[in-house]
């Protein structure tokens, strides 16, 4: 049996783009977009777990951290089913310098990740989703 899993993610606005990460599923063979974020741990608090995701990926602060939404998503993910419970937030990055990159790229965990700024219009150009769905654009 698996569990529901319960992560934050962040959106953040550069003008009409949006900060996403890129993935992508080789069970699926498809690249996909994501806001940055990660999982909450036991006894932390979403707004802290932005925070602590953000220094941890990309060395930076937040300012003007707020809660939107909570989404529910269940999808399929290199074959196998997951379910998470996403408390989202918008905030600014507090380091500047990264609203003058088209993309970077950062650690998670030991997994290298490219990142950037994307329209809704490259996304569909680039014909790759954006997970979870969401109305932010």
């Amino acid at each position: 049996m698996s569990a529901i899993v319960v992560k934050a993610m962040l959106i953040v606005r550069n003008g009409e783009k949006l900060l996403f990460s890129r993935g992508f599923d080789e069970v699926k063979n498809q690249g996909f977009l994501r806001p940055l974020g990660g999982h909450v741990e036991f006894g932390e608090k979403g707004e802290d777990t932005i925070r602590r995701e953000m220094r941890e990926e990309l060395g930076c602060d937040t300012r003007n951290l707020r809660f939107s939404e909570t989404l529910e998503n269940i999808f399929t993910y290199r074959g196998k089913r997951n379910h998470e419970i996403i408390l989202v937030y918008e905030s600014e990055l507090s380091d500047k310098s990264f609203y003058t990159k088209d993309t970077f790229v950062f650690w998670e965990g030991k997994r290298k990740t490219e990142a950037g700024w994307f329209s809704k219009t490259d996304a569909e150009k680039e014909k790759i989703p954006i997970y979870p769905p969401f109305k932010y654009f």
